[in-house]
């Protein structure tokens, strides 16, 4: 991955919305990332979300498909769509007083200036947000641009979370954290992260051109090519090494440990249950750095399923 901003788009689920292709003329079945986790009380599936999305990424192999139907309790990373959750999401987003542009170096504030005006937005709309936000919403603006979409509006759907919740039903949904725990972290970063995010979005809406890795998120996803997500994410070296810790700490580890904890939790529950928990993919892959490894860890036994499992 070679810049931190493809990082801030797979991770940061509560503000980044996913992108639109164009779609394929054959639509043949997708692998997808899917996990079996068993050994508990209560049988798990987990699938890997990527938050950008395509036509490409459907229809979904039956290896998923039977299994969502089979679920009767659906777990989500957080709950960022209720008008609730998005009036306090702004809240937190929004700066106390004074300015974006005045919490800014000039340097950093005219690349926003720059990236605004490429992506067609106004500089006043950022400069009432934290760095933090303004960084989400560029890098939304990134995303749709390297993607092909006409605007970050049209860059919204078809991520997996949104496929998955078409399925729901009226069944059960829980999360596994709110939508504000996970701005808290975003919030909590230190200014020299925030900006090094920032700047790195902006460069990234100017220069969307040379960015070509993002569009084949979907490819990768569709195929279970979970090589390619780990690689990208691995050979990262656009930071110096202690503000890739700090964001990998913060985002990436902690979130782990908390979010196996609260699926362990399930697995033992006394009341009989079928989970389909779909999480970040980048929570999941990661060697010795992940959710599954956190469950393996546990004594929990995590198997891949693939489309022509019997």
């Amino acid at each position: 991955m070679k810049t931190l901003w493809k990082r801030f788009a797979c991770m940061a689920v509560a503000l980044i919305t996913p992108a639109m292709l164009c779609s394929c003329d054959e639509k043949t079945p997708v692998q997808g990332v899917c996990y079996r986790i068993s050994g508990g009380k209560n049988p798990m599936i987990i699938l890997g979300s990527i938050h950008v999305g395509s036509p490409e990424m459907e229809p979904y192999g039956q290896h998923i498909l039977q299994e969502i139907d089979a679920a009767d309790v659906f777990v989500f990373e957080c709950d960022s769509d209720s008008p609730e959750v998005a009036a306090q999401s702004l809240a937190m987003m929004q700066l106390e007083s004074g300015t974006l542009q005045e919490t800014l170096s000039p340097e950093i504030w005219q690349l926003v200036a720059d990236a605004c005006e490429e992506a067609r937005l106004s500089p006043d709309t950022l400069n009432c947000f934290k760095p933090w936000a303004a960084t989400s919403m560029l890098t939304t603006a990134a995303a749709a641009k390297e993607m092909g979409a006409r605007n970050s509006r049209q860059a919204v759907s078809q991520g997996v979370e949104q496929e998955v919740e078409q399925h729901v039903n009226g069944r059960e949904i829980r999360y596994l954290e709110t939508a504000a725990f996970q701005l808290s972290l975003m919030d909590g970063f230190t200014p020299a992260l925030q900006d090094a995010l920032l700047r790195q979005a902006c460069e990234a809406v100017l220069h969307s051109k040379e960015n070509t890795s993002l569009s084949q998120w979907p490819i990768w996803w569709r195929d279970g090519n979970i090589e390619s997500f780990i690689a990208e994410y691995q050979q990262d070296e656009s930071l110096p090494a202690e503000l890739a810790e700090e964001y990998h700490q913060t985002l990436v580890v902690s979130r782990n440990r908390n979010m196996a904890k609260e699926l362990i939790r399930m697995l033992e529950e006394d009341e009989s249950h079928r989970f389909f928990v779909t999480i970040g993919l980048l929570h999941l892959v990661l060697p010795g750095d992940s959710v599954l490894f956190e469950l393996e860890e546990a004594g929990y036994q995590v198997e891949r399923l693939w489309m022509n499992e019997k």
